[in-house]
């Protein structure tokens, strides 16, 4: 019920009329990075924080936060919420935790001294933004174009519109909004500033999208449409890639067959066998069964050499998009759970990504970052890298 009513606002159609906004804030953040990332290394998941935070906070609250327009890359939303989601694995076999997301902010907030974004967002800012879609509302006022305003204005049930739940749906959506297109760019990039030729090739074709798209309407070097870039197999193929190996999240999603016994049929190949043998197991109704995108996107009969970045693997021999893989990759989930955000990720990729490669990628050059820097290590709810990890990190280089 609650998905249906912003599963509306969050339809293509309703995200390209968001485009010019998404556009503005991906030249902006270009703008920050050739300026501030000279001084200093930066964190890259960070500096793309900064964008999918103001984008989807404007979003849901009609104004942004504004953090591509301050000096520096601090105060941000994603290291306090690094800071919560390095606590989900004590909350999450507690059962009322669910309720407790304004709680958990609080209890992490005494833990950890980073917390003071997220803690304003969540027990003063966002709930001050609640009340004013429903003031707006209440005088009248027209905020439909918000994604607080739309559910106020929706026919969900007078509990859904509660202020504590509009508080914890708001966070949801910063969360959600802000990390998997933000940590996917960043992974993205490593692997395109480690591989040179991957980046010429991918450079190519978006030079050749901004040539072919051009008409004297637009400014020289303008970025095409989102629509328009889609249709470049190869920067689809890199995006595909680097969300099958930023996995979206990382936990196990579980699903229960309420109405009916499971009956689970394979091979399985015990160590040090030469031989498989089959195996089944019923599995009993009202048993959760969870998987992870991890999982199947390092499936080696799906995508051999699975560790490794390879746009190329979703190409077919005329060059054009592989479809067929495309059901295996899960890192916006699928069917009824799938993310409801997808629309606004997808543009928000393409966008950017065109953009950093053009203006952003010629001089940004990688500091002190390894593989082990955006690779998988272990499980908060999203994928995290080795502990000990200093994070991606980048530096402007020439003038």
């Amino acid at each position: 019920m609650r998905r249906n009513a912003l599963g509306k606002f969050f339809s293509r159609a309703q995200v390209s009329r968001l485009e010019p906004t998404v556009y503005d804030f991906a030249q902006r953040l270009c703008d920050k990075i050739l300026v501030v990332g000279q001084r200093a290394p930066f964190d890259l998941t960070t500096a793309f924080s900064l964008f999918t935070t103001d984008v989807i906070s404007g979003y849901c609250l009609g104004e942004s936060l504004g953090l591509i327009a301050q000096k520096g890359w601090h105060p941000n939303f994603r290291e306090p919420l690094y800071a919560q989601l390095r606590l989900v694995h004590l909350f999450r076999f507690i059962p009322f935790s669910k309720h407790a997301g304004v709680a958990m902010a609080i209890i992490t907030r005494l833990i950890s001294t980073d917390m003071e974004t997220l803690f304003n967002a969540l027990i003063v800012d966002m709930p001050n933004y609640v009340k004013k879609a429903q003031a707006d509302k209440d005088n009248g006022l027209d905020n439909s174009n918000t994604v607080f305003g739309s559910l106020l204005e929706s026919d969900l049930p007078p509990p859904e519109k509660s202020l504590q739940r509009m508080t914890e749906e708001g966070f949801s959506l910063f969360a959600a909004g802000t990390e998997t297109v933000s940590w996917a760019l960043t992974v993205i990039t490593y692997h395109l500033l480690n591989q040179p030729a991957l980046l010429s090739k991918l450079t190519v074709e978006v030079d050749q999208a901004i040539e072919d798209d051009n008409d004297d309407s637009a400014e020289p070097g303008q970025i095409p449409s989102w629509a328009a870039l889609e249709k470049r197999p190869y920067l689809r193929a890199v995006i595909h890639e680097g969300l099958r190996l930023s996995y979206g999240v990382a936990s196990r999603t579980s699903r229960i067959a309420t109405g009916e016994d499971l009956l689970y049929c394979g091979e399985w190949t015990p160590k040090g066998s030469p031989r498989s043998k089959k195996v089944e197991h019923v599995i009993p109704r009202g048993y959760a069964v969870g998987m992870s995108s991890v999982i199947t996107h390092h499936d080696e009969s799906v995508f051999p050499d699975s560790y490794s970045f390879v746009p190329e693997r979703w190409l077919d021999e005329k060059g054009q998009h592989r479809k067929q893989l495309d059901r295996a990759l899960l890192a916006f989930s699928k069917g009824s759970r799938s993310c409801v955000g997808i629309n606004l990720a997808y543009c928000e990729l393409y966008l950017l990504l065109a953009m950093l490669t053009v203006r952003v990628y010629p001089r940004l050059q990688l500091y002190d970052t390894m593989e082990k820097d955006v690779a998988y290590d272990h499980d908060f709810f999203n994928p995290f890298p080795v502990w000990d990890s200093k994070g991606a990190r980048a530096i402007i280089v020439g003038a």
